[in-house]
């Protein structure tokens, strides 16, 4: 689902690090965005060369990175 700048809350990369549990660096969320996590990325998108991702694509992402490793783990 792509970020809909028009109801979520967007944040550029530098506030989402700081946004997220135990301040992640800047980089790790650069990393989610590119490469992605467990096969997820992080939704994003640039306005005015400006990159942002928002509190929901970050729930989303989490939700998603959460239920790929639980399903690993229950296929073990």
């Amino acid at each position: 689902m792509p970020i809909n700048v028009n109801r979520e809350r967007l944040l550029t990369v530098s506030a989402a690090a700081k946004s997220l549990p135990e301040r992640r660096h800047i980089a790790t969320v650069w990393r989610w965005l590119h490469a992605g996590c467990r096969g997820v990325k992080l939704e994003s998108v640039l306005i005015g060369g400006r990159r942002y991702t928002s509190k929901e694509a970050i729930q989303r992402f989490i939700a998603s990175t959460t239920s790929e490793t639980e399903g690993a783990t229950d296929a073990n």
